[in-house]
């Protein structure tokens, strides 16, 4: 586990992600607040920004890494549990010491009825290495329960370019947030304990033990005491998924339908290119009604050989076909863990470890590379670039010894073994847990120009918009649309929604707490003006009929606070959203020096056509880019646009958004 902090601020932003981290007011001494615990790839990525950020100062100077050493001195940082908590205090693993971990735990906090855990790194890199580790998971969650009154357990990932290990354990009873951007050390005391597995590469053990059994090892869990049949893996698949590869599947002919998978995240694992060939050529020949899948393009045009590559570009569509082929020809990597879970006849040709560290997998039979424990990678799951290139050449001749017909002659054995028996081989598939429900209310009315200005923020959402970003959103309404937005910078990012009608800011909040939103922030105020001040509104009354950009409804006067968006002196922001009906002129005063510091993108919406050309005026003299999508009327097609929606983004740089919509 890695700390962290930074002596200047830094915005690390990514395809999917945003992070803004602030620099540490005494550099020497940071806060608990402005240290972080790192998440997979973070550092990484921080280094990158810090050079881009600040090229003429070393790296170095502006991240500050803790040393192992200096860690334990951290106030707040919670116990480890599994083997690193013996091996730290004794040397010394009870083969099922995690139970005795959690009497010390509560026996320490006798009052305490519901304990937090987090889960630091998930189960490694690789998508592999976490359904192995999920699948041991499944046995530590009973162990908790049995011994806590009540629980639940966070998990720390990291910075992917995809969302396939959140979902997967989402489907996890016990697991409740899922992280994806490093907490800060104030944060990380927030819980009573914490399973490790950074840097499990480095860690006893590992390599020695089958995987699922090293990870229950570490967690403190006695695999011994676990049935084999229980440490086989299961699988959440999206229906999404699956549906565009049955789509793709019903346009290959009949026949056994066998996916090769030659890659794995490293060359040290992976099938070379003439290896592949032999072993494509041999099943055409010895084969006729074979159908061969491949997830990548191949040099060789065959009726019977079907290139995926265009559809199967996520984890979750690998999947999806490794669920629908009817055997497998792989390496050492995620789809031979993703087999056992599909119940799918598979062989895989290990290079650098032996057939007995892959007990569990009945339908699986393991084929080791010819002279594998005698060249230089064996034990290791993977080896630097500069090695690996004194090496290649020894593992080009060994693939070259590999037999093709062997590799036939033996996955025919483990498909006979399910078609004598299909109905015990039935795949693994686990549920994920639903979204929450919300409800409009019934006297709402709908109303064709709001539904179109939900419809361009969609749009624009899409585009602007990454995960632990910080977005505005001033008249948001009840908020449907702000849900989305709250959905969109996720648990790591920031909403700050500001409404002044007292009725709909509560049915607001209702619908953020229902969707379990915690990180956004509603204020009851009117966003606008140049400071704070009280004044009375017209009522708004949700029990008689309104539209959702309908100001009040009732001559009932209503108190609220002027509250405009400057005062809030944000650090970032991504989009600034603001919806009628508020005092739109008065608003966006309120919030120039926003405008003028941050460069957010900004949709305004509906303006009235008289008002197009003081809006861009005003923004124009910002140095903003402004375009208007027009809204003609709906009853008189071709007539002249009566409203419209502004964007903006900062006139320097390229533009964001793309084309105007």
């Amino acid at each position: 586990m890695y700390f962290y902090y930074l002596t200047r601020p830094l915005q690390l932003r990514t395809r999917e992600q945003s992070k803004y981290l602030p620099a540490a007011a005494k550099p020497g001494a940071p806060a608990a607040t402005e240290v972080y615990v790192a998440a997979q790839r973070e550092v990484k990525l921080i280094h990158q920004a810090v050079r881009q950020t600040y090229p003429d100062t070393p790296p170095g100077d502006t991240l500050r890494l803790l040393a192992p050493a200096m860690q334990g001195l951290l106030p707040g940082v919670p116990p480890r549990l599994g083997a690193e908590e013996g091996l730290a205090t004794n040397g010394k693993v009870q083969a099922d010491c995690l139970a005795g971990q959690l009497l010390a735990l509560r026996a320490a906090q006798p009052d305490r009825q519901h304990f937090r855990f987090l889960l630091v790194n998930g189960f490694g890199a690789n998508l592999g290495d976490n359904l192995v580790g999920l699948t041991a998971f499944r046995h530590v969650l009973p162990v908790l329960q049995a011994h806590l009154p009540h629980f639940s357990v966070d998990v720390l990932l990291g910075w992917h370019g995809h969302d396939e290990l959140a979902y997967q354990f989402q489907g996890l009873q016990g697991v409740d947030t899922i992280h994806t951007q490093g907490l800060t050390l104030a944060e990380l005391g927030r819980y009573q304990a914490l399973f490790d597995t950074s840097n499990l590469i480095e860690a006893p053990r590992y390599g020695e033990l089958p995987m699922v059994d090293w990870y229950l090892w570490w967690m403190g869990v006695d695999y011994c005491a676990i049935a084999p049949e229980a440490k086989r893996n299961t699988l959440a698949l999206r229906d999404a998924d699956r549906g565009v590869i049955a789509a793709r599947l019903a346009q290959i002919e009949a026949g056994p339908r066998i996916l090769i998978n030659p890659s794995a995240s490293v060359p040290l694992r992976s099938m070379p290119g003439p290896a592949l060939h032999r072993l494509v050529v041999r099943i055409l020949s010895d084969w006729p009604t074979a159908q061969i899948v491949l997830v990548q393009s191949f040099d060789v045009e065959h009726p019977r050989i079907h290139a995926l590559d265009d559809v199967v570009n996520t984890p979750g569509r690998l999947a999806a076909l490794t669920a629908a082929v009817d055997a497998l020809i792989g390496v050492d990597t995620y789809t031979q863990h993703l087999a056992d879970a599909t119940a799918t006849p598979a062989v895989t040709i290990c290079t650098t470890m032996g057939a007995e560290l892959f007990p569990y997998y009945p339908l699986q039979a393991i084929q080791l590379l010819p002279r594998a424990a005698a060249l230089a990678g064996w034990g290791r799951p993977k080896v630097p670039d500069a090695e690996w290139h004194g090496m290649a050449a020894d593992y080009a001749l060994a693939w070259q010894e590999l037999e093709p017909g062997i590799l036939l002659e033996t996955l025919r054995r483990v498909m006979a073994r399910k078609a004598a028996d299909p109905e015990a081989w039935a795949p693994r598939f686990r549920s994920v847990r639903a979204a929450a429900a919300v409800v409009s209310p019934l006297r709402r009315r709908e109303d064709p120009l709001a539904g179109v200005l939900d419809e361009v923020l969609s749009d624009l959402v899409a585009q602007v918009l990454r995960a632990g970003d910080t977005v505005v959103h001033l008249g948001p309404g009840e908020g449907v649309v702000t849900l989305g937005l709250a959905q969109a910078v996720g648990h790591h990012g920031r909403l700050i929604a500001i409404e002044p009608r007292r009725v709909l800011h509560q049915q607001l909040c209702a619908r953020l707490a229902e969707a379990g939103c915690g990180w956004a922030e509603v204020h009851f105020a009117f966003p606008e003006g140049e400071g704070l001040a009280l004044r009375e509104i017209q009522a708004l009354r949700t029990m008689d009929e309104y539209r959702p950009l309908m100001f009040a409804n009732s001559r009932q006067p209503e108190p609220v606070v002027c509250w405009p968006l400057d005062t809030l002196n944000l650090a970032v922001c991504a989009l600034l959203v603001i919806y009628s009906p508020l005092a739109l002129c008065s608003v966006l005063e309120g919030a120039r020096d926003t405008l003028v510091r941050l460069r957010p993108v900004v949709l305004i919406g509906v303006l009235e056509q008289a008002e197009f050309e003081a809006f861009e005026s005003w923004l124009t003299a910002l140095d903003y880019r402004v375009r208007i999508l027009l809204i003609g009327p709906a009853a008189r097609p071709g007539a002249a646009a009566d409203y419209g929606i502004l964007i903006a983004e900062p006139a320097v740089g390229p533009s964001v958004m793309g084309e105007p919509p």
